[in-house]
């Protein structure tokens, strides 16, 4: 099913629709940072007939401003308005983004490829959705359907699951593997995500986690209690403010949806920190890595196993 985008409760959230032509004629509506292909809309056990990359290229380039779209004057305006905020990186845009729209605002602050574009776009689908499901633990299922939506909307024609050059030299010839860096093949990643920053400054544990890498930069809008942060933002209250949260959300929501206020790890959009707390609660770094953990880390035997099948 598609995933309806929830009525804004405050300027610099809403969600503006234009819309954009199919091939064929036919047109749809589309939100400001949404591509052809729906990232809601992915389902890799139906498989589709391959769109026409030509098209496909050409109707995101529309939604991104750069085609003539019939709704161009809307898509500005909200363009316009996510521009005005605070730069998505800074703890003063929790106040005035939803975490969807400050994910693509990366996209508006820094030059990228159109392939890039339109990856935050997905990314900040994806995260919509996050936010709308409360779904924690999901980075394996976002990793897949971004490269799928990606991938239907010809963008890209597959990707890689390893960065072992000698591995792949050997598989396919020096010649082949040299060819296929310098396509800068979108590598799918899984390995840990090191838990929250414990007392001794020294990870509590290894979460099993999935992610992606452009080019070596990560994209990884998954992390735990992404409800709770853009509950806070659509009532407009201080996600690190615990009476004002406490008195909106009351005890049991707060325990619920994992109320950080102190410290929380930032969503990371080719490595721009995107915050997902509130105006005081500190952004400690994301630490991500492909080693298994060593066997004093709590549950590091089923993080292994859990990791092993992602792979």
């Amino acid at each position: 099913r598609t995933l309806a985008a929830p009525a804004a409760t405050r300027a610099g959230s809403r969600r503006a629709r234009g819309t954009a032509t199919r091939p064929g004629g036919k047109t749809r509506g589309f939100g400001a940072h949404e591509t052809w292909i729906r990232f809601s809309n992915v389902r890799a056990s139906r498989p589709r007939r391959r769109t026409n990359p030509n098209a496909a290229v050409s109707a995101v380039a529309g939604l991104f401003g750069r085609g003539a779209s019939p709704d161009t004057v809307s898509l500005a305006a909200i363009e316009a308005e996510i521009d005005a905020a605070a730069p998505a990186s800074s703890t003063a845009g929790t106040t005035q983004l939803s975490l969807a729209d400050a994910v693509w605002k990366v996209s508006r602050e820094i030059p990228l490829s159109l392939r890039d574009r339109a990856a935050c776009a997905v990314a900040a689908e994806a995260t919509q959705a996050l936010c709308e499901t409360g779904l924690d633990g999901a980075g394996l299922a976002v990793t897949l359907a971004i490269l799928e939506a990606l991938r239907r909307n010809g963008l890209i024609d597959g990707f890689a699951a390893d960065d072992d050059d000698d591995a792949r030299s050997a598989r396919t010839g020096p010649k082949e593997a040299k060819e296929a860096k310098h396509k800068k093949i979108i590598r799918a990643r899984a390995g840990y995500r090191a838990g929250d920053v414990s007392a001794d400054g020294a990870p509590s544990r290894a979460v099993p986690h999935a992610w992606l890498e452009l080019d070596g930069r990560v994209l990884d809008v998954c992390t735990d209690g992404l409800a709770l942060c853009e509950a806070a933002r659509r009532a407009s209250v201080d996600y690190s403010d615990t009476n004002a949260m406490q008195t909106r959300f009351g005890d049991d929501a707060l325990r619920l949806g994992g109320h950080a206020p102190n410290a929380r790890p930032p969503l990371t959009v080719l490595n721009v920190p995107v915050p997902v707390g509130g105006t005081r609660t500190v952004t400690v770094p994301v630490r991500l890595t492909l080693r298994d953990p060593p066997s004093s880390v709590p549950d590091a035997a089923q993080s292994t196993r859990t990791v092993a099948g992602y792979r």
